[in-house]
């Protein structure tokens, strides 16, 4: 397993479009009719192929014993690391020169969307000023806070939308909807909720934290009769930050210290 290694230690070294083009470079030499004298043809079609082809890596990744010690040991927010995904995509057949690129573009891709926010934020545009408050009084308590609508200037010549996806989906601990009437009607925030739900598939029922603002009656679809949630016109914005921070700070506190997965590999490895 050292010249896998030593690949994903050269990949690590690129920058992404090099690396993207390394992997380009490899599956052409696999068949693909890709020109390697057209490296941005090459770039773009590395992305695109590797954007196709995750689904199918992870899935062969995680059907390894050495992925399995991985996600049996490690922190709920750690990032499985280059060479162990390299060397697990190995012993599924996929070859080093394809292996080694693609891990360190999908371990790349992981951190890019591994959680930054303790909480993010979505409202109606008519809840901005209640909710800013909230921010203001969830910020003050130490936490990390993510409010689409100050993101002026952060996402300016970006799309919006894409963007907001990311943090919805994969980059906060906790996603808290203001539903109101505006919020079921209007589209960004429904489409924030959407993808919020997708990764609560995935995180457990209480990544989304609903607060309900007004006489509003949500479709059970979008909260369903045994979720818990809370009333804003019963909560001030500092209520609502202390019950946040007591979430952050419990959820960290149930999060596993990951121990070296680079030790566990090598005893299993010289084990078998």
């Amino acid at each position: 397993m050292t010249e896998i290694r030593v690949l994903v230690q050269l990949c690590e070294e690129l920058s992404d479009d090099r690396l993207l083009a390394a992997l380009g470079s490899a599956l052409d030499g696999s068949g693909l009719n890709v020109s390697p004298v057209d490296p941005g043809r090459l770039r773009r079609f590395a992305r695109r192929w590797l954007d196709a082809k995750t689904a199918e890596l992870w899935e062969r990744a995680r059907a390894t014993q050495t992925y399995r010690i991985w996600a049996e040991t490690a922190g709920p927010e750690q990032v499985i690391e280059a060479d162990d995904l390299a060397t697990a995509l190995l012993r599924k057949g996929v070859p080093g020169e394809i292996a080694a690129p693609a891990a360190v573009a999908m371990h790349r891709d992981e951190v890019a969307r591994a959680p930054v926010y303790d909480v993010a934020f979505s409202c109606a545009e008519r809840q901005t000023e209640y909710v800013q408050l909230a921010v203001s009084a969830v910020r003050a308590t130490g936490l990390c806070v993510f409010f689409e609508k100050e993101m002026t200037y952060e996402w300016w010549g970006k799309n919006f939308i894409v963007e907001g996806r990311r943090v919805y989906g994969r980059s906060a601990r906790y996603f808290v909807p203001f539903f109101s009437e505006e919020y079921l009607s209007e589209p960004r925030p429904r489409d924030a909720l959407e993808w919020a739900m997708s990764a609560a598939v995935e995180r457990g029922d209480d990544y989304i934290l609903p607060v309900v603002v007004g006489d509003v009656s949500v479709p059970a679809n979008l909260l369903g009769p045994n979720i818990g949630y809370l009333r804003a016109d019963e909560h001030s914005p500092e209520q609502l930050a202390a019950a946040l921070r007591a979430k952050v700070a419990a959820s960290r506190a149930s999060d596993v210290e990951p121990r070296d997965i680079g030790v566990i590999v090598r005893g299993v490895r010289g084990s078998q």
